[in-house]
């Protein structure tokens, strides 16, 4: 059965604490139960005897509107100027929403979002002063760099790539325009993923079972002083496991077969590479006659140069034939160098 149990209150004006709540007046200075009143629980609990407790728990107290005085849920006037209850400005649950809301509000005024802020970025800022020096270092590092520098060094590679028309064999499953069969063999095209049988299985599984109740006290504040005490039984659970039987499929792959052909038909294919290289300011492509079954398939050529600072660094890079061709070995040039590589020579930039 639920019990009665007295709550407490202090009163604002002497200060005086732990005053019964079933007392509307402060015992020290006759101060009434106002709309400030919050009722609260000591450790050590005090129970309204069985034919007082009938009396409380059905309602919240109301506040006078004219002395703001704290009155039962019965009264019909109030018990400290004698206003009617009509005149009431709320009741004990609406007093003291309104008390944590302007706590809140106040709360949340003498902490602004701006000194949070602050306070985060207080936190954070030798890692972030770290962080700036990091990024101020590789930043300076990978700077582009002027050199003034001499054209060490020159070279060059072409490449002319042949192609051969001539018979092959091939295989497919089916026969292309001008291919001439020279065998047929029945051979595995794919495999159908087919059902075979079910098999029993034991399956592990789990679940979860009552265990009992768990009992645990709670207190409701009624608004006029008193507390009421709950013995609350909740179900309590553990986790039971068990096994069941289960039929699942098991499949076999089946090979599907079909007729592979294998024949012999002309294709132009890869056949050589005619390479010519130097180091000289004169490349050529290698004028090798074609006999009447092969030809062309594409051209190739890299063109490269050493560059050597007055700090006897050395920087090679490949360049377009055009620019290639302008310079000369011993040559002085202009290079834009970053992160170890050239990135412009004379003003042209290198991709």
């Amino acid at each position: 059965m639920d019990k009665i149990v007295v709550g407490y209150w202090d009163c604002p004006y002497c200060k005086n604490t732990g005053i019964s709540g079933l007392e509307k007046r402060c015992p020290a200075c006759g101060h009434s139960q106002d709309a400030g009143t919050k009722f609260y629980l000591k450790e050590q609990k005090e129970y309204v005897d069985k034919e007082k407790a009938a009396n409380y728990g059905k309602g919240a107290d109301w506040t006078c509107s004219y002395c703001g005085a704290l009155n039962r849920y019965d009264a019909a006037v109030c018990v400290g100027c004698g206003a009617d209850r009509e005149e009431s400005s709320g009741d004990y649950f609406e007093n003291v929403k309104k008390q944590e809301e302007k706590a809140a509000k106040k709360k949340a005024e003498q902490q602004p979002q701006q000194t949070e802020n602050r306070s985060g970025m207080k936190r954070f800022l030798p890692l972030i002063i770290g962080l700036a020096v990091l990024i101020s270092i590789i930043a300076f590092a990978c700077r582009p760099r002027n050199y003034d520098a001499s054209v060490t060094a020159k070279a060059w590679s072409r490449t002319i790539n042949v192609e051969e028309y001539k018979t092959v064999n091939e295989s497919d499953w089916n026969v292309p325009d001008g291919g001439r069969v020279t065998d047929e063999r029945n051979e595995i095209h794919h495999y159908d993923h087919v059902l075979d049988h079910y098999e029993t299985v034991e399956v592990q599984k789990s679940r979860q079972v009552q265990d009992g109740y768990d009992t645990h006290t709670e207190y409701r504040d009624n608004g006029d002083g008193t507390f009421t005490e709950n013995t609350v039984q909740t179900p309590r659970y553990r986790t039971e496991y068990y096994t069941e039987e289960e039929e699942r499929p098991v499949y076999v792959d089946v090979p599907r077969y079909q007729t592979k052909y294998y024949y012999d038909i002309e294709r132009w294919v890869p056949e050589k590479k005619l390479e010519t290289s130097g180091g000289d300011d004169k490349p050529y492509w290698d004028d090798t006659k074609l006999a009447d079954n092969e030809r062309e398939s594409g051209r190739s050529a890299v063109y490269t140069a050493d560059f050597t600072t007055d700090k006897d660094k050395t920087y090679s890079t490949e360049l377009d034939e055009g620019l290639w061709d302008t310079l000369k070995t011993g040559d002085r040039a202009a290079l834009v160098v970053k992160n170890g590589k050239i990135t412009s020579v004379n003003g042209t930039e290198i991709r």
